[in-house]
This record gives structure tokens, C-alpha cells and sequence, in this order.
């Protein structure tokens, strides 16, 4: 059996259909599907250690392939199998013309912190766009080009392979602020098609390894950042992603602080191009369906309790 996280807790499916599913037709409704976490929420420092233990007993004899993004959740997800005395091989996906470069060094940096090897991979995304991406997007049933290249990194490495994607993404529903909004947890169909690829392809990949087990998924939701940002005191924020380094400096104040970075600022004209051939091939972009959830929703959901009962 493949595991894609702990036990498979998280899935999805299209209306009442099967689990890990293909999408047959764009009309179809995104459901997320989680089993029930039956324990508190720890801090997320506590919850990776167990997350790497858990991964460990899924693959008890396998040797553990890291790509190294140079962000904050790869680091974390490096530095927990190294805290069970798991040393994986690192790899860092270098693109041409020093497009990612500001990753790149923090990814190196990383591995000198801890002592640790590492190989590049290089990778032309300029090539990969004109030559593999659209079957990689019709594999995957993925319509955003910025998810389709990690999709294809556990092709250049033997062996099981891990990358920290799919840490929860936060929304606020409007920019006016003179209004209180509530603020919606967003699963993002993108962020399946990942393991949809990798099943398809019989590929040992763990891609999100960010939610390997619920409490990690959950245990942002303890940060007083987080509690800020959801009740509107980080004025102007309509999502999580460019302030969420300091929800992770109260638990780790000694991170290296980061630049929040997708890795392809340098080619947004490419990936505009393809988006819009995407568009083309695809008869609009059907694949963009997100599931929204309110945060007492997501905990009923995940722990069969809303947040105030989880102590959180």
C-alpha cells in the first residue's frame, strides 16, 4: 500500500465518489476527506519530531530522498528525521540562470547548518515548459504551472522522496477591513494533483509532507500570529503565506529569517504563457475548484470537536 500521509488520514474526493480520485468532469465538487485526530494538538515542533517517527514506521526500510526547497516547512521536515537519527540524502533543484538562486543559497545554508551533503539538480524550466509540462498537467489534472515542475523532481533520484508542501493556506474573503470578515481555511485542488501524479505513475513520493499527520496541519492554529491574522490585527493581510514566518519565529525564534518566494518571480512571463495555453488546451481552467472551510469547521472536520473545545 502506498502512503501519501500518515495512515492516508487526508484524501479527497468528487461528490459521493471514491477516494484518491480522478476528476471525470469539471462539474464535480472538491471534497477534502480527513480521519479524525483523536489526541490534543501539540507545537509544531513537538509534532514533527512524531510526524518523522510516524514516517519512519510507514517505511521502515526505506533510505529517505529530502528536497531541500530552502523554506521554512523543508527545513523543519529535514531537521526532524535528522532529530530520530534519520540522515536522508539531500537534493536541491537548482534552475537555469539563477532563477531560484535566493532558494538555492538558503538551501545550502541549511545543509552547512547540519553538517550535511547535498546534490544539485539542475533543471531548465524553460525546457521543462516547452517539452514536459502539459502531459505532466494532463497526468496530474493540475491547471497551474507553478505546481508542475516539483511534481517531476522524484524522477531524477531512486528511492522514496519528500517534499514539505501542503501546509494549510488561510483566505480572507474581502480587502475591506472597516468590515470583520471570517477568515476560510482553503484546500486547494492543486495541491491534490500531486499525489494524483505519483499514483499515477506508481511513484514512491510523499509531496506533503507539511500535513504527514493532522496535528501537523493543525498546529499553526496555536500561534498567537495565527489568532492575529484571523481577527484582522495584521491589517492589510488577505492571506497567511507572507507573514507566516512570524507565527514560526515565536516557536523557532532562531529560524533564519526568509523572503517569501515561489521560486519562479524571474519567469512569471513563461508561466503566464503556458497558463494561458492551458486555458487553450483545457477549454478554461477546470481544475482551480477549492474547498473552503471556517476554522471551527476544520477542527469538527479533523477532530470531531470545534477549536474552542481543543483547548487550542
Amino acid at each position: 500500500m502506498k502512503y501519501f500521509s500518515e495512515n492516508n488520514w487526508s484524501s479527497w474526493k468528487y461528490d459521493d465518489g471514491p477516494l484518491f480520485a480522478r476528476s471525470k468532469t469539471a462539474e464535480e465538487k472538491l471534497v477534502p476527506v480527513y480521519k479524525k485526530l483523536k489526541r490534543p494538538v501539540l507545537p509544531l515542533s513537538q509534532e514533527a519530531v512524531l510526524a518523522a517517527k510516524s514516517t519512519k514506521e510507514h517505511f521502515p526500510d526505506k533510505k529517505f530522498n529530502v528536497f531541500l526547497s530552502g523554506g521554512l516547512d523543508s527545513e523543519l521536515m529535514l531537521k526532524s528525521f535528522l532529530d530520530i537519527g534519520e540522515k536522508p540524502k539531500v537534493f536541491i533543484v537548482r534552475y537555469e540562470n539563477d532563477i531560484n538562486l535566493y532558494d538555492v543559497s538558503l538551501a545550502v545554508t541549511i545543509c552547512s547548518m547540519y553538517k550535511l551533503n547535498y546534490k544539485i539538480i539542475d533543471m531548465n524550466l524553460k525546457k521543462f515548459f516547452e517539452n514536459d509540462a502539459e502531459k505532466v498537467a494532463e497526468d496530474a489534472q493540475c491547471d497551474r504551472p507553478r505546481m508542475l515542475a516539483s511534481m517531476t523532481f522524484a524522477d531524477h533520484v531512486d528511492g522514496l522522496s519528500f517534499l514539505s508542501m501542503g501546509d494549510m493556506y488561510w483566505e480572507r474573503p474581502h480587502d475591506d477591513y472597516t468590515q470583520k470578515a471570517e477568515w476560510k481555511a482553503i484546500e486547494l485542488e492543486s495541491d491534490f494533483a500531486a499525489d494524483r501524479y505519483n499514483i499515477l505513475h506508481n511513484r514512491e513520493c510523499v509531496h506533503l509532507w507539511a500535513r504527514w499527520t493532522p496535528g501537523m496541519m493543525l498546529a499553526h492554529t496555536k500561534w498567537e500570529w495565527f489568532h492575529r491574522l484571523i481577527n484582522d490585527k495584521i491589517f492589510g493581510k488577505l492571506g497567511n503565506s507572507s507573514s507566516k514566518l512570524q507565527g514560526w519565529q515565536e516557536e523557532f525564534p532562531n529560524v533564519i529569517p526568509r523572503e517569501k518566494l515561489h521560486g519562479f518571480e524571474k519567469v512569471d512571463p513563461l508561466i503566464n504563457e503556458f497558463e494561458k495555453f492551458l486555458n487553450n488546451k483545457f477549454n478554461g481552467l477546470p481544475y482551480r475548484r477549492q474547498y473552503e472551510m471556517s476554522l471551527d469547521e476544520l477542527y469538527i472536520m479533523v477532530t470531531g470537536q470545534d477549536y474552542v473545545a481543543n483547548d487550542v
